[in-house]
């Protein structure tokens, strides 16, 4: 630009010489001329310089117009420089941005891929809890009817203990009754044996007293031996009376003691007794929780389809109905009875369809699946354990989706049983 600025001032300070030598220059005028060619000359010369001067008044102002265009330019140009300078800033930050975005888009990509295979991974998982919950299922159903077997052998074990109690304790009853008898017997009978004992001894002393005193008067060595017998006879009596005393105790306290022991006979049978009707009532109990827990079901679809999106999934496929809990025809399964109950659902998208199901309980959604579009045919499963009352309703609803997959052999099925 400095350049073209002194070209500029070269070429003013060129034209301006250059024109004044073309008027000027030359040798001088020889004064015998004419007067008519000076007049010429001169006119000529007035015009030349006339338009030298609006030449030069035209350059002036052009060069002032080019030097005010100059430093517009330059402002122009620090301003755009300015600019150039903030965008290049700018470039710099977006390309960090855009370096940060790839960073951040990589480091998707690759969580992308990991959660891929940690669905895959959960895939494979779910169709491992499906076949150990198959496996479950046929265990729960054969240990089912193992204990089925083992409440009848045992109901008829305890039958025949319950009748040998029975007889047992018609026994034990019996056997009471005769000692209480014996008891009432022998408590009545002591009366009489002391007073017909006492009546005995009372009877012998009198005689042997009548036959001392007719002895005593006969002679008077019979009453110093009849004193002497006398004396033996009271020591005898006292011995006698110790020893009937002693008898009568004894005889008391073993009346005593077996009568102790018919209470404690008797009160042990009623403890048998009332062990026998807590055994009787935990038989019942134990045959209730027997019939309970015969509620279980599974159930399936056979036939696919592509654009079901309808409210409840119905299974019309019934592979197990234990209890007649589950209706085919509405898809509900209803509780025959109160308890805690397990439910299991497998869906199998169709084709590249997403498909979400719901478990729900009386109208409450408690899980759902998951069968994503990402994959075709993924498969989504979830389990749930739920309180149900009798009566309580539980059944599939879809949530969002079309469409599941299914075979002649059952691929999106539902199952549930009583757990207790």
């Amino acid at each position: 630009m400095s350049v073209h600025i002194l070209l500029v001032f070269g070429f003013l300070c060129v034209i301006p010489s250059t024109c004044l030598s073309i008027l000027t220059d030359g040798e001088t005028q020889n004064g015998t001329l004419r007067d008519e060619s000076v007049d010429t000359k001169t006119d000529v010369f007035r015009q030349l310089l006339n338009q030298e001067t609006l030449i030069r008044m035209s350059l002036v102002k052009n060069v002032h117009s080019l030097m005010k265009d100059m430093v517009e330019m330059k402002e122009s140009m620090s301003t755009s420089n300015k600019r150039l300078h903030d965008a290049e800033k700018e470039i710099s930050s977006l390309k960090n941005e855009v370096q940060l975005l790839k960073t951040e888009n990589q480091k998707l990509k690759e969580e992308a891929v990991k959660f891929h295979e940690e669905f895959k991974t959960a895939d494979s998982k779910f169709d491992d809890i499906k076949e150990n919950f198959t496996k479950v299922s046929f265990s729960h159903d054969q240990y089912e009817r193992h204990v089925n077997e083992k409440i009848e052998d045992f109901e008829k074990n305890t039958s025949t203990i319950l009748n040998d109690i029975k007889i047992e304790v018609r026994y034990l009853s019996v056997t009471l009754l005769d000692l209480n008898k014996h008891t009432m017997e022998i408590n009545g009978s002591i009366p009489n044996l002391i007073e017909s004992k006492f009546t005995e001894y009372s009877t012998i002393v009198n005689k042997s007293i009548s036959d001392i005193n007719h002895k005593m008067f006969t002679s008077k060595d019979f009453q110093e031996q009849f004193v002497y017998n006398l004396s033996t006879l009271g020591n005898d009596q006292s011995s006698l009376m110790k020893i009937i005393s002693d008898n009568l105790n004894n005889t008391i306290t073993s009346i005593k003691a077996d009568v102790e022991q018919s209470q404690k006979s008797q009160l042990k049978l009623s403890a048998a007794v009332s062990s026998l009707e807590v055994f009787r009532m935990n038989m019942s109990l134990m045959n209730s929780c027997a019939s309970k827990t015969s509620v279980s079901f599974t159930v399936g679809v056979t036939s696919s389809s592509s654009s079901w999106n309808g409210n409840i999934l119905v299974f019309p496929h019934v592979v197990t109905n234990n209890g007649n809990g589950y209706n085919p025809s509405t898809g509900k399964f209803t509780a025959p009875t109160d308890g805690t109950y397990v439910f299991f659902v497998t869906v199998n998208a169709f084709s590249s369809n997403s498909l979400y199901l719901d478990i729900v309980h009386n109208g409450s959604r408690k899980v759902r699946t998951m069968s994503h579009s990402s994959a075709s045919y993924q498969t989504g499963t979830n389990m749930a354990v739920l309180a149900l009352y009798k009566g309580d309703s539980v059944w599939i609803l879809l949530w969002s989706g079309t469409g599941y997959y299914s075979n002649d052999v059952p691929i999106t099925t539902f199952s549930g049983f009583l757990l207790f």
